[in-house]
């Protein structure tokens, strides 16, 4: 799942990354259960005329499928304005059901029972 935060007046991008970044890894001990795989910088430009600046930033996040409840409420409960992107498997969690079906059917044999 991919999810964008917006820029706001009164919070600082690089601080809700690393918020969200910490609330993370005090629920995920383990690196491998983590929610957020990665996340990128960008600049949208802001054809708003009442607002004063011409662009506005924004984080985009990858947001494994077994966090996305819980980054959502995050980022809900905190008052960040987000966009959620889309709702589609990562390409690396994919990667790792194929692998596990795979190896399922490679390995699966005829067991008889009297």
């Amino acid at each position: 799942m991919k999810l964008r935060i917006h820029e706001t007046k009164d919070m600082d991008l690089d601080t809700i990354e690393k918020m969200l970044f910490q609330a993370d890894k005090q629920a995920n001990f383990h690196p491998e259960s983590s929610w957020i795989l990665n996340s990128t910088d960008g600049e949208i430009t802001n054809y708003n005329q009442d607002e004063n600046s011409l662009s506005k930033k924004y984080k985009d996040l990858s947001v494994k499928w077994i966090g996305r409840e819980a980054v959502i409420m995050w980022l809900v409960s905190n008052q960040v304005i987000f966009e959620i992107i889309t709702f589609k498997l990562l390409e690396e969690e994919l990667e790792a059901i194929d692998h596990s079906n795979y190896d399922e059917e490679s390995s699966s044999e005829q067991v008889l029972l009297n």
